[in-house]
């Protein structure tokens, strides 16, 4: 389910997104993708979940939720899920952002 933009914060939508490394391998990355746009869509599936997910609960500052993705080795058999964090970082410089990390490991 997609949700039109129009209908997200605009002030939700101006907060940088940043990953993990360990969300970036599981989440992103593929080994040999087919096509680069494997890899594109896979970081806006997680960029527009993020998103997506604080538009439903603005006053939360870690919110979980996953996806369905194949694996980064390339096996397309199956979709697995992928459970993941949400947190939103208010940093004492004023510059806050959101980090998406595998649930049980912490922010960056």
């Amino acid at each position: 389910m997609h949700l039109p933009t129009d209908q997200i914060s605009a002030d939700l939508l101006k907060l940088p997104v940043v990953m993990t490394p360990r969300a970036w391998r599981e989440a992103v990355h593929l080994e040999r993708p087919q096509r680069l746009e494997e890899i594109t869509s896979r970081l806006s599936d997680v960029i527009w979940l993020a998103y997506r997910e604080l538009h439903f609960q603005p006053e939360r500052s870690q919110i979980d939720f996953g996806l369905y993705r194949f694996l980064p080795n390339g096996d397309r058999s199956n979709r697995v899920w992928l459970d993941l964090r949400l947190h939103r970082i208010n940093a004492e410089s004023g510059n806050s952002y959101l980090c998406v990390s595998l649930r049980d490991e912490a922010p960056a």
